[in-house]
């Protein structure tokens, strides 16, 4: 899975990101938001099935040209630019075409293409802008070359091809490949993508590199693009249409919540979802059981359980050469004690607010165990349930071979499809009952009779899903 690090796509290092396409290019893989078509590979899409509008695509190196080059020419046929300046402009707004063009028609072309490092067209045949004959003087090495060995970015400074080659080189290597500026003291003006191809053209692999990052770009500062979090990563990333807070699956079988990319959560928020995770990953209850049922040593501070007997513990930590102290206030004592007091010692720092701060403690980690054991056993059941495509698909392609069953069984496999996804729901909203109902995190927006009725609510409707998820099993065919 990438990280920060660049992403490399061989496949397309030496594409013309320019490049055009026909109508009759490979399609983009397009899945809905209901999951229905976001299978393993067991079947295939029809046309014309599924009339909504998809809310994600899956993105390969064999499509990221085309995904790209359609972003950059519908800018330019909108505005009217050229294509090079209709990129720059985009990566500039990390590919978000709508507030480009909102930004473009509210505040003006002058005050966006100022942000974004872009110059202005200058009009070829305005006075005084007529192409210089002769030799030019460049204003880096201070030598004259023909004009023919010189060449103009967008901003009209001019410089010999040697210095531009050697300036460009320098920022390709050093990262800046997607924001190479003019050198030109105090410019700031991005370099034509033109002029670049056109300097470069000798350095093929400082060229491609060029390119690359230029593609990758759209994949690494798009809002709206993911990479696939699979483990070795499969190559792909996913494009959300507009909401991020889907759940697509990838071609290579990987669901993820595109908002954190973790496995799919809900009906958890992202928030409860990392909390859910560190409270079931780390420490968080050890320290709630620690809290409820044990005191620490006045000598070693080592925490002591008290199993039975009188309100006399004494720590079994040989360092402290068997300490006893006052269970009630946890102050240290010595040995000679009744069952009801002991000698030399009056405890009088017991105080309800311990009293209840231990009760409380003990209250959260009933309630914490209680949504745990019931998360964790449909989690394993979703688990031990994985394997039933697998038995579906032996069992069609074996009828199919046979001859006795003529059918489209892809209805069926969808039905189990959605099954695993009420499952994997199902387990999940034991996480949001958690946090949702009698937790801190909702406690000011809900007083208590109303969280009351919100959660008779959303138990009865969890019911409802488990009987269901019953059911579906117990009368599935791949059993």
């Amino acid at each position: 899975m990438p990280g920060t690090g660049s992403v490399h796509m061989a496949d397309v290092v030496g594409s013309d990101v320019s490049q055009e396409y026909s109508d009759d290019s490979r399609s983009v893989e397009c899945y809905s938001s209901d999951g229905d078509e976001a299978g393993m590979g067991l079947l295939d899409a029809e046309p014309g099935v599924n009339k909504e509008k998809p809310a994600y695509r899956v993105i390969d190196a064999d499509l990221l040209v085309k995904v790209q080059a359609e972003a950059v020419q519908g800018v330019a046929s909108i505005w009217g630019c050229k294509k090079s300046v209709a990129k720059t402009l985009l990566m500039h707004y990390m590919w978000d075409k709508e507030k480009l063009l909102s930004d473009l028609a509210d505040r003006g072309p002058e005050y966006v293409y100022k942000a974004a490092g872009v110059a202005e067209p200058i009009d070829s045949t305005a006075p005084g802008m007529q192409a210089a004959t002769g030799s030019i003087s460049c204003g880096v090495c201070l030598c004259e070359y023909p004009q023919a060995q010189c060449s103009s970015n967008g901003c009209g400074h001019t410089f010999c091809n040697n210095c531009w080659r050697s300036h460009l080189s320098v920022q390709i290597q050093d990262g800046m490949a997607r924001h190479v500026s003019c050198m030109a003291f105090k410019c700031g003006v991005v370099c034509d993508e033109e002029l670049v191809l056109q300097v470069m053209q000798g350095d093929q692999p400082l060229l491609a590199k060029y390119k690359q990052s230029h593609l990758e770009s759209y994949m690494e500062d798009n809002q709206k693009v993911a990479f696939c979090p699979s483990v070795p990563w499969c190559g792909r990333a996913i494009e959300v249409d507009s909401d991020p807070y889907v759940e697509p699956e990838c071609s290579c079988g990987v669901a993820f919540c595109f908002k954190c990319s973790k496995d799919p959560h809900s009906p958890c928020t992202c928030a409860m979802w990392a909390m859910w995770d560190e409270k079931i990953n780390g420490d968080s209850e050890t320290r709630n059981w620690l809290a409820a049922n044990t005191k620490p040593c006045p000598k070693c501070s080592k925490p002591v359980e008290k199993t039975g007997g009188c309100n006399l513990v004494v720590c079994q930590c040989r360092q402290c050469c068997l300490q006893p102290f006052c269970w009630l206030c946890g102050c240290a004592t010595g040995m000679r004690h009744t069952w009801s007091q002991i000698d030399n010692h009056s405890c009088g720092r017991y105080k309800d607010e311990a009293d209840a701060r231990i009760n409380n403690a003990t209250r959260q980690h009933k309630r914490y165990m209680h949504y745990f054991e019931r998360y964790k056993q449909h989690l394993d059941s979703l688990t031990k349930e994985k394997n039933n495509r697998s038995k579906l698909a032996a069992r069609i392609a074996a009828a199919e071979h046979d001859g006795t069953e003529s059918c489209d069984f892809g209805w069926l496999v969808k039905a189990l499809d959605q099954l695993h996804m009420a499952r994997r729901v199902l387990s999940n909203s034991y996480a949001f009952a958690y946090f949702f109902f009698g937790g801190q995190l909702y406690a000011d927006e809900f007083d208590e009779d109303q969280n009351k009725i919100n959660q008779n609510l959303f138990e009865d409707s969890q019911e409802m899903l488990a009987a269901e998820v019953r059911a579906g099993l117990i009368h599935a065919p791949w059993g």
